[in-house]
Order: C-alpha cells, then structure tokens, then sequence
C-alpha cells in the first residue's frame, strides 16, 4: 500500500502515527508530494534492495531513539 492510499480513522480509540497524520493534513502541500518521493526513494531504482533499505531506515530511527 502506498502511503498516499492511506486514510486516516475519525474514531478517537484508534492509534495513528505522527507521521500518518502528517501525511493526510493538506495532501496537496505535504502529504502527496513527501509520499511521491518516499516511494522513490523506498522503492526506485537502487543497487540496495526494497528489504536493505528498510532495514537501514529502521537501523537509523533506532540510533535517533525514534519509534520506527
């Protein structure tokens, strides 16, 4: 799933992330465009597989103490 596919719940007892939140507030100034090129840089082409960067996104949130 895309992140820019994503919706986000109104019921007050389901938990969405920052950073989902973020993507949906004003889609045409910050969420389409952040999502266009995450996608890019998540899933285009690279010598570092889909499954390498992924691993070194959570790597890099784990030494910044951020939840991943």
């Amino acid at each position: 799933m895309r992140f820019a596919e994503l919706e986000i719940p109104h019921d007050p007892d389901v938990y969405v992330s920052d950073i989902g939140q973020a993507l949906q507030y004003r889609r045409d100034l910050f969420g389409g465009p952040f999502s266009e090129l995450l996608q890019g840089v998540m899933r285009g082409d690279s010598e570092w597989s889909a499954g390498e960067r992924e691993l070194m996104a959570s790597f890099v949130s784990s030494l910044r103490q951020c939840p991943f």
